[in-house]
């Protein structure tokens, strides 16, 4: 391996540690501050599902942005100003008192910041960088960010039951600002004549940039927000769900943390897969992923219990990993590289009514039934109709 190839793999690893400490936090440790934090602003899981949903809305709204300047200037002070607006968004959240100053906090300052700092200008550095082997590439990064995730997900929850979800909110701030260095010396724009060569050769400049009218892009969209939607409502009543049914806290914290390193070889192989498939076949193969997981999900509402719930987990791990990748992939291929961040930005806003609405429903429904059967029936049903969207998709080979 050349020395510029260790670099990029280097940078790859990189990407995947930050996205691993600050949208790992903010996506899945937030499961463990669910209870505890409604339980002290004396709410209910549903209005803390709201400020979640929120600042989902506030995350996919700004994607877009993030998208658009990355793709002009390059991703090395958006995901500063990102780390730095994430790190004040809890060191903010450690203080809140009431609802309103919690959507401030968590709904407004951390999902903006997530947003910037986590996500979409660190995807589209990683496919600047690699002319070859992007999806294994994107696939790594995902993974290396699911092992940061597996491991900080136990120590929120040891965190939260011995140190309180306020230190908590702090410490993790504190750990964010000490990283700004990174960014700050090692994120650069790729050179521009080496940008040109990323982009796919069966679409031609104006089809890359109308994607706002391509078929393609809703029926991704759609079916990739359905993905979204059930993963992001379960993930955030996962927790409560497991202990729900007798769990210890931090063991179900563990078992949150298994979940997430089980998307780790689902991932790689979908980077595997991506990389040497005819492009053709990947939305058939995305489609029946989703449709899969769907199908797993719907044994909890048929058989309600703890052995079911462990099923729903093993179904988000197995089949949450695969996703991301191949879609990346498969818009790479329609749209080109020069216009990824804004394209995957504007893929996140469309998913902004379900994601922000899936935690909210999900916590209303147990607070009104003291169950979530009927919501995660509904679901797995939506996920089966959102997977089978995909099998309209049509590749470049195809178009020709």
């Amino acid at each position: 391996m050349s020395d510029s190839d260790r670099k990029r793999w280097a940078l790859v690893t990189t990407t995947g540690v930050l996205t691993g400490v600050g949208h790992g936090f903010a996506a899945f440790a937030v499961s463990a501050l669910l209870k505890p934090l409604a339980l002290d602003l004396d709410t209910g899981r549903g209005a803390v599902s709201i400020a979640i949903g929120l600042g989902r809305l506030v995350s996919g709204l700004s994607s877009p942005v993030v998208g658009r300047i990355t793709d002009l200037h390059g991703p090395r002070l958006i995901v500063m100003g990102g780390m730095i607006l994430s790190a004040v968004g809890l060191f903010a959240l450690s203080f809140v008192q009431s609802e309103l100053q919690l959507y401030f906090a968590w709904s407004l300052l951390l999902a903006a910041g997530t947003a910037a700092g986590f996500t979409v200008a660190l995807d589209k550095l990683v496919v600047a960088t690699f002319v070859r082997r992007r999806g294994m590439a994107l696939a790594v990064r995902f993974s290396i960010s699911a092992v940061v995730a597996t491991l900080i997900v136990p120590i929120v929850s040891f965190m939260v039951e011995h140190v309180g979800w306020r230190q908590t909110c702090i410490v993790w701030g504190v750990i964010i600002l000490f990283l700004i260095p990174v960014p700050a010396i090692w994120f650069r724009q790729p050179p521009a004549a080496e940008r040109r060569t990323l982009e796919p050769k069966g679409l031609s400049a104006p089809e890359v940039q109308s994607f706002w009218r391509n078929k393609n892009f809703w029926l991704i969209a759609v079916a990739l927000c359905t993905q979204a939607s059930v993963t992001t409502g379960l993930t955030v009543h996962l927790l409560p769900m497991m202990t729900d049914y007798g769990l210890d806290p931090v063991f179900a914290g563990t078992l949150f943390g298994v979940m997430i390193l089980l998307t780790i070889p689902f991932r790689l192989l979908a980077g595997y897969i991506g990389d040497r498939l005819d492009p053709r076949h990947l939305p058939s193969i995305l489609g029946g992923l989703i449709a899969l997981e769907g199908l797993a999900i719907c044994s909890f509402p048929l058989t309600p219990g703890l052995p079911s719930v462990l099923v729903v987990v093993c179904a988000l791990g197995i089949a949450a990993g695969a996703p991301m990748v191949l879609v990346l992939v498969i818009c790479n291929e329609l749209f080109g590289q020069s216009s990824f961040g804004t394209v995957q930005g504007s893929l996140m806003m469309v998913q902004v009514p379900g994601t922000m609405l899936a935690p909210a429903l999900a916590g209303y429904a147990y607070d009104f039934t003291g169950s979530y059967v009927a919501v995660i029936a509904g679901f797995g049903v939506l996920l089966i109709a959102g997977g089978s969207m995909l099998g309209f998709v049509r590749m470049p080979a195809q178009i020709r």
